[in-house]
């Protein structure tokens, strides 16, 4: 758990760059892509946020330590 703040940056950083080529390739004209990214990047960060909290309620409401 050390490198935690790079391990976060790595994934900020694959994770901007997949949601930006994706909208790049999903609008006719590259104006068009780089006002969604915006929207689509903080959809994205949400996203997983919203599954590694479900993750880590299930862990500690499943998981016993006896």
């Amino acid at each position: 758990m050390n490198d935690l703040p790079f391990h976060l940056l790595i994934f900020a950083v694959t994770g901007a760059v997949i949601v930006i080529v994706s909208a790049m390739f999903s609008e006719a004209t590259d104006a068009a892509a780089l006002r969604v990214v915006p929207k689509r990047i903080l959809y994205f960060f949400f996203g997983c946020a919203v599954v590694a909290g479900v993750m880590l309620l299930l862990e500690h409401t499943l998981a016993s330590a006896t």
